[in-house]
This record gives C-alpha cells, structure tokens and sequence, in this order.
C-alpha cells in the first residue's frame, strides 16, 4: 500500500451515518452471487469501441468510513456518502460542461471558486470525458449513490498522460463542505480509495480527518463529501492497492460550500 505522504492519521475508525441520505440507501434490492460476478477483468480503455458488460444491477453498497486525524480529534463532522436533497440544496456544483472534451486542464473553476490540481511539486491535472464510446463509457451507478448514471467525467492524469492513483485538489478559498463523485478506470473487484481533507493548502498539511470508500466499476462509483464546522484548504485522493500505477480514476459532479 502506497501511503501519501500529507497524511498524518490517528487509528480509531468512526462509522458515521448521514440518516436523511441512507434511508434512501437502504431499500436497494438485493442482487444474487451470481450476477455479482457478470464483472470481465478487461481495463475499459478510454477509447475504442469495446463495451462488453458496462452495467451491473443495482445492490447494497457498504457506508464510507470517517477517521479523525490528530489535530482536532473533537471536531464535528458529518459524513455523506449518497446524493440526497439535502446535500445538494446545501452546495453548488461545479459546471464542467464549458470544458472541451479531451483537453488537458489543471484548474476548474466558476464565479466564486477554484480548483487547482497543479503547484510546484505536483504537475497533474484532468481531462474531460464524455459519456459513451469515445469517452467513459462504463455505466456510473444508480441513484441515490451517484447523481447520475452517466455523466460526463475528468480523469485525472500526470502532465505526461499517466492516469495517476494519488491525486492533489487545491482550493483557492476554505470550504466546509465539499464532495465528489469517483470511480476507478479498472472494472473487476472493489477498490479502496481515501480522501483525506487537509487544513492547509500546502501537500503537506496536516489532516483534519479522511474518509475510505469502496468503488468499482462498472455501477460502482461512490460520492465522497463532509460537512464540517472546522473550514479546509485542500483534499488530497489516494487509491489503495491500485491494480496498476497508470489506471488511474475519474471523478465527477464536484459539490462546495463555501466557509462562512
């Protein structure tokens, strides 16, 4: 396991249930073994026209996990890991559709703020793909995990091309709540990927808190967000144990709100 260098973590993990959002969750039907398994262990490239198995039904997805860091263990978070109406009436989304699809980008942005992927250690960045064969075309997930099934992404990758599976989100103004939605660019078996919410906005800030997910794909893209009463300046992203050091992830549907 590849450990990022900005984190500084105290173990004692804390389940946290975000109530409003998982009822919904919660009446998933259940999906037998079997189908489980209709997973290839093909890589969806990022083009070409290969679409064998791109959707999987929908099951029960296991609840994100909360760990405090060392710096304020008493700081109230509230987790959210499902796309309900009372995360997005709380926060604002990041409109990617100006973006040109298959350019390379190190910053989005809107009117109020700014998400810069690049400094003077790291040179990463995102490109926008579309949904279908040119682009991402592995189905997303269903609701309420995800606030579509097929969005248009970014897939983060180096200044090089590489998909990256440590990836660095600097903002240009302190937030208190703050989510995205990911997805690994390897479908088979689930993947544990980290986000770790960073009170500065230099990599090697000290960690407020960090939350695990499990992700796969196909329809298995989870959303990651908090709600914090202590602001933070940056989120850094890590895959655990990634297949390859070059498949990369893609996130998408990008929530702020701004400290008070």
């Amino acid at each position: 396991m590849r450990v990022c260098k900005s984190v500084s973590l105290l173990a004692g993990l804390l389940a946290v249930i975000f109530v409003s959002c998982e009822k919904k969750a919660e009446n998933f039907e259940k999906v037998s073994e079997g189908k489980l398994q209709q997973v290839t262990d093909r890589v969806y490239l990022l083009d070409g026209n290969e679409l064998s198995n791109p959707i999987l039904p929908k099951r029960k997805l296991p609840r994100a996990i909360l760990t405090r860091g060392a710096l304020d263990r008493n700081l109230k978070v509230k987790l959210i890991d499902s796309a309900c109406e009372e995360y997005t009436s709380q926060t604002t989304k990041l409109n990617i559709s100006g973006l040109e699809a298959g350019k390379y980008v190190t910053r989005v942005e809107d009117r109020q703020f700014r998400i810069s992927t690049d400094n003077e250690e790291y040179k990463d960045g995102f490109v926008k793909l579309t949904s279908g064969p040119s682009g991402w075309w592995p189905h997303w997930n269903y609701s309420p995990y995800t606030e579509s099934e097929y969005p248009e992404v970014l897939f983060v990758q180096s200044e090089a091309g590489n998909g990256l599976y440590v990836f660095h989100m600097y903002f240009n103004k302190p937030l208190k709540m703050f989510g995205f939605e990911i997805a690994p660019n390897t479908p088979g078996p689930d993947h544990e990927v980290t986000a770790f919410y960073q009170e500065g906005d230099y990599y090697r800030s000290e960690t407020l808190f960090s939350l695990k997910q499990t992700v796969s794909t196909p329809s298995g893209a989870r959303l990651l967000a908090v709600k914090s009463e202590g602001e933070f300046w940056m989120v850094t992203v890590s895959m655990n144990y990634p297949p390859s050091a070059t498949a990369g992830f893609a996130i998408t549907n990008i929530r702020y709100a701004l400290a008070d």
